[in-house]
Parts: structure tokens; C-alpha cells; sequence
């Protein structure tokens, strides 16, 4: 009886020979090349939609944020929006509690005299900001719905693809978002990986963009709960 049972089978094995070997190390090579090549340009992603509104990240240096402003007149947008994260660190000693507020200081000094909204995250939120600053958006946009559903969001460099992924699934079908990537001069997007702060930036917004694509899918219902209850509390303190 125990003979019968079968546990194991002997089966023929193909495996590469030298040659084979050489030739798929060759490919893999190539492959990885090409990628290390292109993924700078596709995560810096340009993708604009005919809007009345642009939307510009907080983050984003003085520099580019006046590139913004350009932008904005150049194209004939009517509606500018800033992003903003709470300033955590060191806040007793800074005039701005967040970088929205930063932002269009900056403007104002620059002499942009329209007016600038600023779309800010309560205190509370410290994960997924971007997805939350897409939120605030949405809300904005809710209030004033006369500005139609199509917008753009300027940002810089490799962050952009991931921003706009975010901004996607933060507004849902209705409203359709476009994107604007300045270029990111501290590094050479060519060649990346020659300079720590390109490998860093890259390397990290290649893997929080294929976590965002693969893995995260949020209930925009409960995160926007969320956040009023935040925007609540900073009320309150305030």
C-alpha cells in the first residue's frame, strides 16, 4: 500500500546553456539601461487639460513657484490655487503655520496681485499629504463650482506623476486633472543616478509611484472625514 504513494516524480530540466546565460544577461542589462534612461522623464510627468484653474503645490521652491505665475498668465488661468502642509518644526519661531500661507506671501511680494487660494491640510494629517492635498482641493473646487471641473497641477520634477495619480483618485471621474511638470535643475534627470540627491529623488518616487498605482485605492468618503475632523480640531486650538 505504501509502496503506491508517490511523493516525488523525476522530470527533465531545461536549462540555459553559456550562450543562453550571456544572452539574457545582455537583455537584462539593456532593459535596466532603458529604464535607468527614461524613468526621470516619465515620472516628471507634462500632461496639461484646457482649465480655468492651476493648481500649485506648496512645496515647490521661490523659484519655481514664480515659473508658476508665469504659467498662470501665459496660459490665462483665472483661479490659482496653493497647496499647503503644516510647518511642524521649529513653528515657535516662524511666522507661517503652514506653506500655503508661505507661498502666497512670496507671491504677494512678488507683485501678483489676484487672488491666490490656498488649499491647506489640517495639523493632524501626517500620512498620505499629497492624496490629502488633492482633498482640500476638492473641496475648494465643491464651493466653487462655477470654475468648472477640469484643473491643472503645476508641480516639479520626478513628483509630478505621483501628485497627479493622487489628485485623480482624490477627485473621482467628474473632474478632470491634468499636470504640469517644471523641470528639476538640482540634478540631471538624464543621469540620475550619478549624484546622491538624483538617486534619491528618483529611486524613491519610482517606488511610491508603483505603490500608489498598485496598492493604494483610498475610500475618499472616510478620508474625508478625516479631515474635517482635523480642520475641526485646528479650529479649535486656534
Amino acid at each position: 500500500m505504501f509502496q503506491r504513494l508517490i511523493l516525488f516524480r523525476k522530470r527533465k530540466c531545461n536549462r540555459p546553456t553559456l550562450l543562453g546565460w550571456l544572452v539574457f544577461i545582455f537583455l537584462f542589462v539593456a532593459i535596466f539601461r532603458l529604464w535607468m534612461g527614461t524613468v526621470a522623464s516619465y515620472l516628471s510627468q507634462n500632461d496639461p487639460v484646457p482649465a480655468k484653474v492651476l493648481v500649485v503645490e506648496g512645496w515647490i521652491g521661490d523659484e519655481a513657484l514664480s515659473h508658476a505665475v508665469e504659467y498662470y498668465k501665459k496660459n490665462h488661468y483665472e483661479h490659482l490655487i496653493v497647496t499647503g502642509l503644516p510647518i511642524t518644526f521649529r513653528k515657535d519661531f516662524l511666522h507661517f503655520k503652514n506653506t500655503a500661507a508661505a507661498g502666497v506671501a512670496q507671491l504677494k511680494q512678488d507683485g501678483f496681485s489676484d487672488t491666490v487660494f490656498q488649499a491647506v491640510i489640517p495639523t493632524s494629517v501626517v500620512i498620505d499629504r499629497t492624496y490629502n492635498t488633492a482633498i482640500a482641493t476638492r473641496l475648494l473646487l465643491e464651493k466653487h463650482k462655477e470654475w468648472g471641473n477640469q484643473l491643472n497641477v503645476y508641480s516639479v520634477g520626478v513628483h509630478a506623476r505621483r501628485s497627479h495619480l493622487m489628485f485623480e483618485r482624490a477627485f473621482g471621474d467628474r473632474y478632470k486633472i491634468g499636470i504640469i511638470s517644471e523641470p528639476d535643475e538640482t540634478f540631471d534627470q538624464q543621469h540620475w543616478w550619478r549624484t546622491s540627491k538624483g538617486f534619491r529623488n528618483v529611486s524613491n518616487e519610482f517606488m511610491a509611484y508603483i505603490y500608489v498605482w498598485a496598492f493604494f485605492h483610498p475610500d475618499y468618503t472616510f478620508y474625508k472625514k478625516k479631515f474635517l475632523e482635523g480642520v475641526q480640531q485646528d479650529q479649535l486650538q486656534h
